[in-house]
């Protein structure tokens, strides 16, 4: 008989595991506090589950918060006390599939928060092999292959997950997060329990974790504008990096990584094939994305990405699709006109959200308020909104990310490219280089800023630095740039932070990159820092808060993995980006796309410092409650801001930062 799978996509989830005496009333209570904390993430049902006393009992609430049926109760063996909760956004079959979960003999339970792309062909072979399934639910197919495969059913899994299981039979407690790191997953251990979760305030609502700020991650923030994993930003909390897992038995704690991303070359092969396999791949990937029993919306900006996953939406048979964009009041931040282009093009219902600057700024706190990290990409802003107004509407919508970091999207890439072939040049020519830059950025208008910075890096090879070969991308990243990084500590941060590297992240991946090229070795760097670290990071979050479930089919791991091993000329050329990817939609993207600069979310950060957001910074960074913190100098703050009000030098990145840095330690730490 032909099964019809459908997935309950679950959007939180959290747990603890208690090595000090606690009733299963308290333990009860404790996952339900986690749970509130991520009600946002999943408004539409909780659950939880409670090891303790001899019984494992599973628990089920109504999106109101009433019970949907009686507690079911089993014998438990285990002498540990633990909990698992969830919260449930009903994507598909949203009357089955109530977790937590457990298998037949209730020996195995399971949290979820994903989606499984390959549910049909796990179930199949899984009923090939003599599974009956009782629902028709990708929980019970991953729940299935664990029972069948163990540990390793990671490996076989396709989609985004975090998950955690206990397992009855060994006493083992098995924590996993996807390979690309597009589901997150935090956890802490503290004097009285190990604790997980999808975001840091399910961890903080248990009031089981010292609000002790990690003061490296804090220098890590103002490198990379996000503090790197596995590190997060209280001293007790680590973020499970991406392709790997966590199993705690017999009160051991081990984390071990399941995938690796290799970026060697394969074998040489056209661009003709390699269009064909990326159009194939992609065609799957936005096919196994679409499968829901709500509507599926996209974003549209307009721009190559997301239009290529909404032209193949629109191919794949979808019907009538729905896209969506925000548009600005202020021309240069507004990409309504390019979308609607788009939606034209490819005929689409499209709907825009006009939304004034204003507006936009009166989010700015609410927005850095949500992360419960450092996070300073001003793009989270007008994500936060496209995310809430499209919520709305849908419950599910594909976006475009994941396509920059893996086929050279970004500026950055060019541009480490000529800084490290003139870090690689003799001396005379590498001061030639630095001339030529240092006269040319006055003369370039716009570009101005951009070539400003290139110099930059340009008078450090000139006077004999910059020894490291990814010294180039970590200036490119980094905003505190010409010395203002060494002149913003005071000496107590600068020493402490001064024993630690806050690109270490960025070193480990380099150092053990298989990629033939720099630019190449720059992707894998991207790939695996700055993708999970902060785009998807920022969606997550953004979607998160308005309970929408943000789909990425640009980085199903079969398309990344193939991405990966094509040759750079597949990606970049000398006049074009994503080369790969325009060759294999040639005919299906509007012309409009095909043109468009690399764009993205911004926000007039500069003059909203200057104008409306000036209070604001003052209150703030230059408060004696934040320069009480013992991080930065006052007079240097001070000298910061003065500048930049005053119009005698652009310091919006450094200042946004702080910013967003010190609204950080009000909301989660103060």
């Amino acid at each position: 008989m032909l099964r019809t799978w459908r997935g309950l996509l679950m959007c939180s989830i959290s747990g603890v595991v208690w090595t000090t005496p606690h009733s299963p009333e308290e333990t009860l209570e404790l996952v339900r506090s986690m749970n509130r904390a991520l009600r946002h993430r999943g408004p539409d049902g909780e659950g939880a589950a409670v090891v303790a006393g001899g019984r494992l009992t599973r628990h089920h609430w109504d999106g109101r918060g009433g019970p949907l049926f009686a507690p079911v109760s089993t014998a438990s063996r285990s002498a540990t006390t633990l909990g698992l909760g969830m919260n449930r956004l009903s994507i598909r079959d949203v009357e089955a599939g109530h977790q937590p979960m457990a298998d037949r003999s209730d020996q195995v339970t399971i949290v979820f928060n994903g989606e499984i792309y390959n549910t049909e062909e796990l179930g199949a072979e899984l009923a090939g092999s003599g599974v009956t399934f009782r629902t028709r639910s990708d929980t019970e197919v991953l729940l299935e292959a664990y029972m069948r495969w163990g540990r390793a059913c990671v490996e076989k899994l396709a989609g985004m997950f975090a998950f955690a299981i206990w397992d009855e039979r060994d006493q083992s407690l098995f924590i996993a997060r996807d390979r690309l790191g597009i589901k997150p997953l935090v956890w802490a251990r503290t004097k009285e329990a190990i604790l997980f979760g999808s975001e840091l305030k399910a961890l903080l609502a248990t009031g089981l974790v010292a609000k002790r700020v990690r003061r490296s991650a804090v220098d890590q923030f103002l490198f990379h504008l996000y503090v790197p994993a596995p590190n997060a930003p209280l001293e007790d909390v680590h973020v499970l990096e991406p392709g790997h897992t966590l199993l705690l038995k017999n009160g051991e704690l081990r984390i071990q990584r399941y995938w690796s991303l290799s970026f060697a070359p394969g074998a040489p092969k056209s661009l003709d094939v390699h269009a064909e396999t990326f159009k194939t791949l992609f065609d799957q990937a936005v096919g196994s994305h679409l499968l829901s029993d709500v509507p599926v919306g996209a974003f549209l900006s307009g721009g190559l990405d997301s239009s290529a996953v909404v032209a193949t939406m629109k191919r794949l048979g979808q019907g009538q699709v729905h896209t969506y964009t925000v548009g600005f009041d202020v021309k240069q931040y507004d990409e309504s006109s390019d979308a609607a282009e788009a939606a034209r093009f490819i005929g689409t219902e499209h709907e825009e959200v006009r939304v004034s600057i204003t507006d936009l700024e009166n989010d700015i706190v609410r927005v850095l308020s949500h992360y419960d990290q450092p996070f300073a990409d001003p793009s989270a802003v007008p994500t936060y909104v496209l995310c809430r107004e499209t919520a709305k509407r849908v419950k599910v919508a594909l976006a475009g990310d994941g396509s920059d970091e893996q086929l050279a999207g970004y500026p950055r890439a060019r541009h480490f490219a000529m800084l490290e072939a003139a870090r690689r040049s003799p001396a005379a020519a590498r001061a030639a280089f630095a001339w030529a830059l240092d006269r040319a950025a006055p003369l370039l208008g716009g570009y101005r800023r951009r070539v400003r910075n290139l110099a930059d890096y340009a008078n450090v090879l000139r006077n004999g630095g910059a020894s490291d070969p990814m010294s180039a991308y970590i200036h490119l990243r980094h905003v505190f740039r010409n010395g203002w990084h060494g002149r913003i500590l005071t000496p107590d941060f600068a020493e402490h932070v001064g024993r630690e590297d806050p690109s270490f992240h960025i070193h480990a991946v380099a150092d053990q990159s298989s990629a033939v090229d720099p630019i190449t070795r720059l992707l894998e760097v991207e790939v695996h820092t700055y993708l999970p670290n902060d785009i998807l990071m920022k969606v997550d979050m953004a979607s998160g808060a308005h309970g929408l479930e943000v789909r990425v089919p640009f980085l199903d791991h079969r398309l990344v993995e193939a991405v990966a091993a094509m040759p750079l000329q597949a990606k970049l050329g000398l006049r074009r980006t994503k080369v790969v990817l325009r060759e294999a939609l040639r005919g299906s993207l509007p012309p409009g796309a095909l043109r468009k600069r690399k764009q993205g979310f911004h926000l007039p950060v500069a003059q909203w410092l200057r104008g409306a957001g000036k209070g604001m910074l003052f209150d703030t960074v230059l408060s004696q409650r934040a320069t009480q913190r013992g991080y930065f100098r006052p007079e240097v703050l001070r000298q910061l801001a003065d500048e930049h009000v005053e119009q005698r030098a652009d310091h919006s990145g450094m200042l946004w930062s702080l910013l967003g840095l010190e609204i950080w330690h009000r909301t989660w730490v103060d």
